[in-house]
């Protein structure tokens, strides 16, 4: 049994589909930051730059987007990666969220459209720290950790679009 000309010219018809219309895609990669206070006992010698006992930073969950915003031309993505701070080696003294933030430039997005903003492979590239002295209100000295997350996404901004197809009826309209 062949399927060889199923079908012929006569039936064809014309087929409305909805789909995606791609408007932008980027790859982007973000640095998000927080400074922090120190833990307890955590000192910094100002001769050398060292701390005096060793601090880790690792992923504490996925990183999260939380807010889009759609404004003329632009995406707005804002969001956070969880992080858990160790100190003297295994001591987890300090869990909190890095925020981070990203436009996407796209010139035929407009906020009065109903649009779709899809985040993919959004993943942390890195955690890194360094130790600074910030003044209080009295002007006494206090040693913070300005803690920087490097998260890299890809955002696809796209709009639904129906188009219009020439396309073969079913030859074998089986239920």
């Amino acid at each position: 049994m062949a399927f060889v000309n199923q079908y012929t010219t006569d039936t064809k018809v014309d087929q409305k589909i909805k789909v995606l219309k791609v408007l932008c895609q980027e790859c982007l990669q973000e640095v998000g930051d927080l400074t922090i206070p120190a833990p307890a006992n955590l000192t910094l010698d100002l001769h050398t730059g060292k701390l005096n006992a060793p601090v880790t930073l690792e992923v504490a969950g996925s990183p999260q987007i939380r807010t889009v915003k759609i404004l003329m031309g632009k995406v707005i993505l804002m969001g956070v990666v969880p992080v858990r701070l160790e100190f003297n080696k295994g001591v987890v003294c300090q869990s909190f969220e890095v925020p981070f933030q990203s436009v996407v430039h796209c010139s035929s997005v407009d906020p009065e459209e109903n649009v779709d903003v899809q985040k993919h492979d959004v993943q942390v590239e890195g955690l890194v720290y360094s130790p600074v002295q910030v003044p209080d209100h009295h002007g006494k000295m206090h040693l913070s950790l300005i803690i920087k997350a490097v998260v890299k996404l890809c955002v696809i901004v796209s709009r639904e679009d129906i188009l219009k197809v020439e396309a073969a009826s079913q030859f074998c309209a089986c239920p």
